[in-house]
């Protein structure tokens, strides 16, 4: 017979769907539709999107991370400027012109446009094919050798969505692995089953393997079996970032979390504390995460928790907006998510962390470079 204990243990896992090829067709001309519906189509398994305008492509790349963009700039309004925008935020995303303009002028803006590849019609499917498959094989590569494995960890169901949802948008829009580890089942919330649906369906938003165990809601300890479970997870993902609770915090899951991630954690490289609506004014962050094109996603992560959007004004969408703005300010980002830096040594997120910062600051914040 199983021991209470060991029952807990039992996690309910729920893995991430496997990853499809992602096509995106930004295409006005009938001729150029057709040319690469026809090539496109016969990529096995392929997900093929075509849409007329870059204003469309941009909401439909916030929406889900794409292998390939095809753009012919010349027919499409917008088009250098949105394969600059998919330079500057996406970078696993390869970018491939097919047009038939060849003047100066317009190639001179194409290689400022840094694209993958550059095709001039007329051509065949055969060749668009053969060009598309080279540039995913070559950006699958790099993918591999600098994929981040990251584990999020929360006390309860929304939690990390919450603290960190927007960093984690991000990291898939950067196809890094993502898990997301979940230490109770959040019964002193709601229904557990419609909690673990919720959650699930989050998970699943952002391609994330979901872990959920079943320790005791409010009673959560920082102690032997909290950190065992974490110390599991870290172990099995090979984890080089961390995303959990801060120490500040008036809920006493989140503060046992927090210290026993620190324990589990000690020997991940880059381990960041995020705040939640039950975190003190002593939360002092040192970085600063632009989530300014993830914020529509983390609003859709939050609500899936529809259990908990009904109950809890502090995760209202114009909330979460509104504390994105505040944070932004910081770093002179528009939309925000702020962090302690409790240990970073790769500066993967180098490009959000504010320009300078006091030593006064970090000490007072309790954050370290070490």
């Amino acid at each position: 017979m199983v021991r209470a204990q060991e029952k807990r243990r039992l996690g309910v896992v729920q893995h991430a769907p496997a990853k499809r090829l992602r096509l995106l067709v930004i295409c006005a001309e009938p001729p150029g539709i057709e040319l690469m519906r026809n090539a496109f189509a016969s990529i096995a398994g392929a997900l093929l999107e075509i849409t007329p305008t870059a204003k469309t492509a941009m909401r439909l790349l916030s929406a889900a991370p794409y292998d390939l963009v095809a753009v012919d700039p010349a027919v499409s309004f917008g088009g250098f400027a949105l394969l600059k925008y998919i330079k500057a935020n996406y970078r696993w995303t390869s970018t491939l012109i097919a047009t038939h303009h060849q003047d100066p002028q317009f190639l001179r803006e194409a290689i400022r446009c840094r694209v993958d590849g550059l095709l001039f019609r007329p051509i065949t499917s055969e060749e668009m094919i053969e060009q598309a498959l080279l540039l995913g094989r070559e950006v699958s590569a790099l993918r591999r050798q600098q994929q981040k494995r990251v584990l999020a960890i929360g006390a309860h169901p929304d939690d990390v969505e919450i603290g960190c949802g927007g960093s984690l948008a991000k990291h898939n829009a950067d196809y890094d692995a993502i898990h997301i580890l979940t230490l109770s089942r959040g019964a002193a919330g709601g229904d557990t089953n419609r909690r673990l649906a919720e959650a699930r369906n989050a998970a699943a938003m952002i391609g994330a393997q979901l872990k959920v165990e079943d320790l005791p809601d409010t009673c959560i300890s920082a102690g032997a079996e909290t950190i065992s479970i974490i110390e599991a997870a870290i172990r099995e993902l090979q984890a080089t970032h961390i995303y959990t609770h801060s120490i500040e915090d008036t809920h006493q899951d989140h503060r046992a979390v927090h210290a026993a991630s620190l324990v589990a954690a000690r020997d991940v490289p880059n381990v960041y504390c995020y705040q939640t609506p039950s975190s003190t004014t002593e939360f002092r962050p040192q970085r600063f995460v632009d989530i300014t094109h993830h914020i529509e996603k983390k609003i859709d992560l939050i609500g899936a928790y529809k259990s908990q959007i009904d109950r809890m004004e502090s995760i209202q969408p114009d909330i979460i907006i509104a504390t994105a703005r505040y944070w932004g300010r910081f770093a002179g980002h528009v939309l925000a998510e702020p962090l302690q830096i409790i240990r970073e040594r790769d500066g993967a997120l180098g490009a959000d962390i504010p320009a300078t910062i006091s030593a006064s600051t970090a000490t007072a914040a309790g954050g370290s470079n070490g």
